[in-house]
């Protein structure tokens, strides 16, 4: 029986959706099982996944529409039905057979603890490494220090889960409010019922490139981690205000500079 979903939301992902798949395969922990969400795509997707269906035990769901992103996700959210679980987009991939064996172990361990992050492998379209993304921590972390970080920084100091205990999940879901601070506030709400955890090695290869949502969201930053900082009970003053628009414009300028130079190594 499956204890570990790798859950994989897809819309047009014929390009890269065999390399997550691929990537799930030569896994060493057992017991997984991959659910597949494809979000009305009109590609090549669904005929890879028709041709990956007898290689890993895979469940294909078929959307009828395409749905807003993060109804998306919490659609397949809903479909969990094992003890831990990650969200791996179609365009990522795991990096090395131990990432998922790893995850699991810290999980097994250490019961209080909610979720497992690790460090981030930056590739580019063509899979060319660009970067290494290093979060200089090892073992639990503060859920409120990164959340209130990430605020201060406007970036997601968590990371990209790589394991999560469902229980830990339970009703909570993706805020529809949210684009780019989506990631922050469900990380900073599944950290508070235990503390996360980090594997300082690049477990997960975060792919950059001209299709990546990333850059249809960063106009929003600001007015995002403003209600965040909100949502969490934080008054920010307007002094607060204006130090967080400045800063979510400069880094928005720098992940633009970096999509840039990710495209011409591509």
């Amino acid at each position: 029986m499956a204890r570990f979903s790798v859950c994989i939301p897809v819309y047009n992902g014929a390009a890269f959706v065999e390399q997550a798949l691929e990537s799930v395969a030569a896994q060493s922990a057992s017991a997984l099982q991959v659910i597949v969400s494809d979000n009305g795509s009109t590609d090549g997707t669904g005929e890879i996944l028709e041709r990956w269906s007898t290689r890993l035990p895979m469940r294909v769901i078929t959307r009828p529409s395409t749905l807003p992103i993060l109804e998306h996700f919490n659609a397949l959210l809903d479909e969990v039905d094992t003890e831990y679980y990650m969200v791996l987009c179609h365009d990522d991939y795991l990096v090395g057979p131990d990432a998922l064996a790893l995850a699991i172990e810290a999980l097994d361990r250490n019961t209080d603890v909610s979720s497992v992050y690790c460090d981030l492998a930056y590739v580019s379209e063509t899979r060319r490494k660009l970067a290494t993304r290093r979060f200089g921590r090892r073992g639990r972390f503060d859920a409120d220090q990164a959340g209130l970080e990430s605020i201060r920084t406007t970036r997601n100091l968590f990371g990209i889960p790589l394991a999560v205990r469902r229980a830990a999940l339970g009703s909570s879901r993706y805020d529809p409010f949210f684009q780019y601070a989506g990631d922050v506030d469900l990380s900073w709400t599944i950290g508070r019922s235990g503390p996360p955890f980090h594997i300082d090695r690049a477990l997960i290869a975060n792919r950059y490139g001209g299709a990546n949502s990333t850059w249809s969201m960063l106009a929003g930053a600001a007015r995002e981690l403003r209600y965040l900082a909100e949502k969490n009970g934080l008054r920010m003053g307007y002094a607060g205000r204006v130090r967080l628009g400045v800063t979510a414009f400069t880094v928005a300028q720098k992940k633009r500079l970096f999509g840039a130079y990710a495209r011409l190594m591509s």
